[in-house]
Formats: C-alpha cells, structure tokens, sequence
C-alpha cells in the first residue's frame, strides 16, 4: 500500500493551524512579555517556542506561565 491520501479537509485543516500560528505572531507585536507568552501558549505553542520566538529563556517563559497558572 502506497502513502495514505491525504483528503481536503485534513489539508484545510493543517492550513488552518500554521495560519493560526502566524496570525499569533503578528498578533504579538508592540505587547509586553507576559501578553505576548500568553498569546503564544493560548495559541498552543511550546514554552521553548514561545522561548525562541520571543527571544527570553525557557526558565523565565516557564516561571511566568506558573504564575498565570495559580491566579
């Protein structure tokens, strides 16, 4: 058996995730650090993308993301 077909709706819908992911990006623009982490994780990006992409260290992405947790 060959590759498994990939259907218009899985293609739809894998389209629709990385738009997602960079409408998010852009949306991060002009917002300060803590806005900008919860965008991203809302958004479901890994605290170490959301490390790479906003350039802080994956401690400090962790540690915020706990304290938004507790509140």
């Amino acid at each position: 058996m060959g590759k498994k077909e990939i259907t218009e709706k899985d293609l739809l819908f894998e389209i629709n995730k990385k738009l997602e992911k960079l409408i998010g990006i852009l949306a991060i623009q002009g917002k300060d650090r803590d806005e900008k982490i919860k965008i991203l994780a809302s958004l479901g990006f890994s605290n170490s993308e959301i490390s790479k992409i906003i350039c802080v260290p994956k401690g400090t992405v962790d540690s915020i993301r706990a304290k938004s947790k507790k509140k």
